[in-house]
């Protein structure tokens, strides 16, 4: 899967959706994960237009079981979406490559590779004020269920669900 050429960004070559649960990918992973923990954090109202990855998102990347998917440019990470066993979906993109949609190609990727590992489901689990969250799954054709203390799921049905929607 790819994302063409992006005259708004600028962009100089094309964006390549791949498998990431290699080996060979470790490396690059911990980089782009490294580059997540080291960004600056916003707050304020500034925060919600500049969000930092919690801690937890990160940590959840780094996991293992279930599956990644990452955005890779010039052989450096840009994105990456990994589905753990149990249908949780987290997804970061590099902050410099936020809201261009390489976050919802991702989903979307993570949602095919789900559908074939006959996954029923994916949850992409989030904050009330997490714009890009909600606009990815919003792409997905999520169904959000809110919860106390500003929580939300985002439910992203997978195969036959998912083209029966």
């Amino acid at each position: 899967m790819l994302i063409g050429h992006d005259n708004h960004m600028n962009l100089t070559s094309e964006i390549r959706i791949v498998a990431a649960d290699h080996p060979t990918f470790d490396r690059h992973i911990a980089q782009f994960l490294a580059e997540l923990r080291a960004e600056r954090r916003f707050f304020g109202p500034s925060a919600s237009t500049n969000p930092k990855p919690f801690p937890s998102l990160i940590a959840g990347l780094e996991g293992r079981g279930g599956f990644r998917v990452a955005a890779i440019e010039c052989d450096r990470i840009l994105g990456l979406a990994r589905v753990d066993g149990a249908g949780e979906l987290l997804i970061a993109v590099s902050e410099n490559r936020r809201g261009i949609g390489i976050g919802t190609m991702l989903g979307r990727a993570a949602t095919e590779r789900a559908a074939d590992l006959h996954y029923g489901r994916i949850v992409l689990r989030s904050t009330r004020r997490s714009r890009a969250a909600r606009r990815v799954g919003e792409q997905l054709g999520c169904l959000v269920v809110e919860h106390a203390r500003g929580r939300t799921d985002l439910f992203i049905p997978v195969g036959r669900q998912a083209q029966s929607a």
